[in-house]
């Protein structure tokens, strides 16, 4: 079934969050051999692009192929637009999106995304993830040529992701054609003179910090942010200037450091951050910003680090992908036949990315983020989540 976007009116005075809501469940309805109704929720605005007959045949096909709407979940809703999921007796799930024209609370804009199998198994773990507090967000997809999502929550939206942003580093090595047996002097930290592979291999599976700051500085910023696009990233200004540990460390134990940087226009905060390298290292652990998780850090979506490790997985670099495997994971890794990880904490703040490969020699993104601004997120629920969606991978057909 192909996907759509219009733009269409619904008569409904119903508060924002709650009309967008009954608008979705709704639309649902007319998932039916023979829709009815449809022409009282749309519009003339609506039918100046899509006729009342072509708009039965989409929904009478998405009834023939996936059948009827059996639930309609909530994914996320805010003022007049909410997305949500189709889940159909065939056993699909159908991402949804609705809009209202806050004039008369009608819908203006539907969206079917593309279908996939659900899995009980993968949707447990995804509600278990789900209920915890703050922003989650969880994308499950199949890997190659056809990629297909497997399970997905929030998977478009962006978490600060911690030390997972290492991966588009090692990325760059690839992407920017660097030799593993390349030399970089570290700044700081005291190391001697290192390779690439032996600093990448540090910063995966060692969190080493100081090893990621040797490759940033030695590769360079600008040369990493040049690089996201073709990593997969969409929205690589975030990533602008692509920090390091250490600066992040120091922006976030001082405030007024951190409202200068803040308020400066993109291009002004390189040489701010040139200047901040003189100040002395941020002393004991990790700050919690007074700014709100992600705004100081790196961010990246959960469709972001799955685009990423597609790229690892077509690439098929042997030695980043052993750099990957070592990674510390999740005891439910053992079921596949390879199992690259990257984790990444701080205050506020878990994610992790996986590349596994199954018995069969399919690949599989698990990509996962919870940002919760008022606590520290708890790393056994988080893994617990995660552990559910991998045994599900695992013993799958």
């Amino acid at each position: 079934m192909k996907s759509l976007f219009f733009f269409f009116a619904l008569a409904l005075a119903a508060p924002a969050a709650a009309g967008a809501d009954e608008a979705a469940r709704a639309a649902a309805a007319l998932a039916a051999p023979e829709p009815r109704g449809a022409e009282s929720l749309f519009d003339s605005e609506f039918f100046a692009q899509i006729s009342l007959e072509k708009l039965n045949a989409m929904f009478s096909g998405l009834n023939a192929e996936r059948g009827a709407v059996t639930e309609t979940l909530l994914v996320s809703s805010g003022a007049w637009a909410g997305h949500y999921f189709y889940d159909t007796a065939g056993g699909w799930r159908v991402p949804v999106a609705v809009s209202l024209n806050p004039r008369g609370g009608k819908i203006k804009g539907f969206f079917l995304g593309q279908p996939y199998r659900k899995s009980a198994a993968l949707a447990a773990a995804r509600g278990r993830l789900a209920a915890l507090p703050g922003r989650k967000g969880l994308l499950v997809r199949r890997l190659g040529k056809s990629p297909e999502t497997l399970e997905a929550l929030n998977e478009d939206e962006y978490f600060a992701v911690a030390s997972v942003s290492g991966l588009y580093v090692l990325g760059a090595i690839l992407e920017g054609g660097t030799p593993w047996r390349k030399v970089f002097r570290p700044r700081a930290g005291g190391k001697p003179p290192l390779t690439a592979q032996a600093l990448a291999a540090l910063m995966i599976s060692g969190d080493d910090d100081t090893a990621a700051d040797a490759l940033i500085d030695g590769l360079g910023r600008r040369r990493i942010e040049a690089l996201l696009p073709a990593l997969g990233h969409g929205a690589p200004e975030r990533l602008r200037p692509f920090l390091k540990a250490s600066e992040v460390s120091r922006l976030n134990s001082g405030t007024e450091a951190a409202l200068e940087y803040l308020n400066l226009p993109p291009g002004g905060k390189y040489g701010f951050l040139d200047a901040l390298a003189a100040a002395p290292p941020a002393a004991g652990p990790a700050q919690r910003s007074p700014f709100g998780v992600g705004r100081i850090g790196w961010q990246a979506s959960p469709a972001d680090l799955c685009r990423l490790m597609a790229y690892f997985s077509a690439g098929a670099d042997e030695r980043a992908l052993g750099l990957l495997a070592p990674g510390r994971g999740l005891p439910a890794a053992a079921g596949f036949v390879y199992a690259g990880y990257k984790g990444g904490a701080g205050p506020g703040v878990l994610s992790a990315a996986w590349l596994l490969k199954d018995k069969k020699g399919r690949w599989t993104c698990l990509a996962a983020a919870w940002n919760d601004g008022a606590a520290d997120p708890d790393a056994a629920e988080f893994e617990r989540a995660l552990g559910g969606a991998l045994a599900a991978l695992a013993a799958a057909d």
